[in-house]
């Protein structure tokens, strides 16, 4: 059978599959763009009710806890996916997620004695000071549940359970803004604030829990599958430990060169180029459980095709919005900030293209999950990090906060580069530049037609993305971006949505 033939065949996905996976998508996509939309809004809550080094302790201490609590759950959210996502038994359920649970908790109350014998030098590292005690104390609080949040919803996900782990998030993400804007809005200080995010993250915490018992009974002390659980997740936790010094380490050699003001400046710049996230990370987070179930019933060339294709959409989607984002920055961040925040909209677009290759990455990692080979997941972040850390002590000093950007670009790019390669290799993975150039090409004359246009107020900036969505969509139809099977396979998947589309 000839190669062309091949691909045809290996795109005909059942119906249910391709509808199942793109109403999962949807759902989280829809509860992290509200999630985000959420987020914004307490940008201005924080910046015009706090000094910026204030709002900078709040950037390190938000980072720390994103970044820390999946190293704190021992990266075995990860083996609940992997492992349970296929698993029917109800009692073994119960026995694997037992011991996972003991030994995250056993775990953080190691983290938390070393933390306490520790917690000046903490300060220091976090802050650049030894007179924020309690933020560190604050910030392990935080992280520990934030840590369970995000173990148990990862149950939720191998479950398949998406719609209603998307309607848990949305609402949390909107108690948690009222929370902020409320408390800040009425001028309480910034250790309060982060005391009452805690408790309302624990009433989360335990709500899910109990839905979990109500899933498959109450957890008991287990060791069951503990060696092989922990011999697949314990690579990850120093690949998590590179990533967390990829991804924030910027900011404290910002802190430490320049001043915890600085780091709130480039913080709501790296905020703005971060809303790429919002177009890998629900792909990303559907993509596991299906893969994996996938992989173990020897449906490999499937597996190709969701990592190819959900890249493609990715990329489709990212590369426009980095433009957009770009040149609409400086008008977001007077609307959302004040003047002191305004640092360029080339530092936008430098964090949004390192966000496009972390969202390569994130997607087609996977191939190393699925054939086992987390051990080599070190070594590869571990060269990222090194080039992280080398271009910030070396720029940094020199040109500012620029070139943190230009860290986060460079180590991303290398992390993508290699689990392409990987994937290639695995599953004979191909990344289509031809349709990349175009897209590229459609999203810079999307950017030329806005470029020397002013925008001032939200009703503009409303206007211009519609314009640019319009223009971006044209340009792709000339330049003849979508092959027949590309639409063949999206009217495939739109079957299950559109019914008069059969």
């Amino acid at each position: 059978m000839n190669g062309n033939n091949q691909n045809i065949k290996t795109y005909k996905l059942s119906n249910n599959e391709s509808f199942k996976f793109t109403r999962d998508v949807f759902w989280v996509a829809a509860s992290q763009v509200f999630t985000t939309l959420l987020a914004i809004v307490i940008l201005p809550a924080l910046t015009k009710s706090y000094s910026t080094a204030t709002y900078g302790i709040w950037v390190q201490v938000s980072v720390t806890v994103g970044l820390i609590s999946p190293l704190l759950t021992l990266q075995l959210g990860s083996a609940i996916v992997r492992f349970l996502a296929g698993e029917e038994d109800k009692a073994k359920r119960r026995r694997y997620f037992s011991s996972m649970l003991g030994a995250i908790i056993i775990f953080a109350c190691l983290i938390f004695t070393v933390l306490m014998l520790m917690e000046a030098q903490v300060s220091v590292f976090l802050f650049a000071s030894p007179t924020y005690i309690i933020f560190v104390r604050l910030t392990f609080l935080w992280t520990f549940v934030d840590a369970l949040f995000g173990f148990f919803l990862c149950y939720l996900r191998a479950r398949d359970k998406i719609r209603i782990l998307s309607i848990i998030l949305a609402v949390f993400s909107a108690a948690k803004i009222v929370l902020i804007v409320a408390l800040a809005s009425a001028g309480f200080k910034l250790e309060w604030l982060i005391s009452c995010m805690v408790t309302v993250e624990a009433i989360f915490v335990i709500a899910v829990f109990s839905m979990i018992i109500g899933d498959m009974g109450l957890p008991k002390p287990s060791l069951a599958g503990l060696k092989v659980f922990l011999a697949f997740s314990v690579p990850q936790i120093p690949s998590g430990v590179l990533m967390w010094i990829v991804g924030v380490s910027d900011r404290y050699f910002i802190t430490h060169f320049l001043s915890l003001s600085q780091t709130s400046i480039y913080s709501t710049s790296d905020t703005l180029g971060g809303l790429i996230a919002l177009f890998f990370s629900p792909i990303s987070f559907v993509l596991l459980p299906v893969v994996s179930r996938l992989w173990e019933n020897k449906r490999t060339a499937d597996v190709r095709i969701y990592l190819e294709y959900s890249t493609r959409l990715f990329l489709t989607l990212a590369i426009p919005a980095a433009f957009g984002l770009a040149l609409l920055s400086q008008p977001l961040l007077k609307i959302l900030t004040t003047s002191q925040y305004l640092a360029g909209s080339e530092l936008v677009l430098l964090v949004a293209i390192g966000t496009i290759f972390l969202g390569i990455y994130q997607i087609n990692m996977y191939i190393i999950l699925l054939v086992q080979q987390t051990k080599w997941l070190p070594l590869m972040i571990l060269a990222a990090t090194i080039i992280s850390v080398g271009i910030n002590a070396t720029f940094i000093p020199r040109i500012g906060i620029i070139g943190g950007a230009i860290a986060t670009i460079a180590s991303y790019f290398v992390l993508a580069v290699i689990v392409t390669f990987w994937a290639r290799k695995a599953i004979s993975y191909r990344f289509d530049l031809k349709f990349l150039g175009k897209v590229i090409g459609a999203s810079l004359v999307m950017a030329l037609c806005f470029y020397f246009l002013k925008v001032n107020g939200v009703l503009e900036i409303i206007v211009v993305i519609i314009g640019g969505m319009v223009i971006y969509g044209c340009a792709l139809l000339i330049m003849r971006a979508f092959s027949e099977q590309d639409k063949r396979l999206v009217k495939q998947t739109l079957n299950g949505i559109i019914p008069w589309l059969h």
